[in-house]
């Protein structure tokens, strides 16, 4: 009887924690679903930022499915797109980026060569960290003019970053002459960034060792079997040394993650 009883509550204790992990499950979604709403809206009065000289930055759109990010590409770049189809690759985010140069008023010598040319070096945007260079000669008779062009390097950097809302912001990063107009970024939700998807079903096996408190009981060795669904859902069947079978039910309702800075 007394054991019947202990066995009661134990059934008792187990579905308590069942019922609150449950609920502490739906309250989780719910704040999700909830979050979710609130970040959609904030993304749609989104703007692209300019935090200082050179440096823009702008939310990631990662609402966006497989099918509306193809979508987009086919508009902007078909053959990229078959390209990808063709290569059986994931296409996970789009970047649309419309920068310019800022303009800049110069002014410089020239250099005579002879009665009918002249030599002159045109740089952007100066002459000691030149980005542009135009090194030619003109020539006043004929209304002409010859030169090359030259290009340095355009040194750019994209960083991506997680606000505390949980909403991605992209920044792009580049000389202070670089001015960006505007900065939309396209992506898939960060749980589709695994190229294995979701486990749905997962087996497992184990093993433990059980010291009885009822010294007329012996201890045991057991090993034990068991499945996991839905991330959260855990069912193991074990069997002791000492005779005993069994099964475990475990509910998964919280995972605590650390903040890492």
């Amino acid at each position: 009887m007394k054991n019947k009883f202990l066995i009661g509550i134990i059934i008792v204790l187990i579905l308590l924690l069942i019922g609150s992990g449950i609920r502490s499950n739906w309250q989780q979604n719910k704040w999700i679903k909830e979050l979710k709403a609130s970040n959609e809206l904030v993304l749609e009065k989104d703007q692209t930022i300019k935090e200082k000289d050179g440096q823009y930055a702008k939310l990631v759109n990662y609402f966006e499915n497989n099918e509306d990010l193809m979508k987009s590409l086919k508009n902007s770049n078909k053959d990229l797109a078959k390209l990808i189809n063709k290569q059986n690759e994931k296409l996970l985010q789009i970047s649309d980026i419309v920068a310019t140069f800022e303009e800049k008023l110069d002014q410089g010598d020239i250099t005579q060569i002879d009665d009918s040319t002249f030599q002159i070096g045109l740089f952007y945007p100066d002459k000691d960290d030149w980005f542009i260079n135009w090194d030619g000669f003109i020539f006043p008779k004929t209304k002409s003019y010859k030169g090359i062009w030259k290009f340095g390097e355009l040194n750019l950097q994209a960083v991506l970053t997680e606000t505390e809302r949980g909403l991605w912001n992209a920044r792009l990063i580049g000389p202070d002459f670089l001015i960006v107009d505007s900065i939309t970024v396209k992506s898939l939700p960060p749980d589709q960034y695994n190229p294995y998807g979701t486990k749905k079903l997962e087996f497992m096996i184990g093993g433990g060792y059980r010291s009885s408190l009822n010294p007329d009981r012996p201890n045991a060795i057991t090993v034990g079997a068991g499945v996991q669904w839905k991330n959260n859902s855990i069912l193991m069947i074990e069997a002791g040394t000492n005779n005993t079978i069994g099964f475990q039910y475990f509910y998964k309702f919280q995972t605590l993650k650390k903040k890492k800075r």
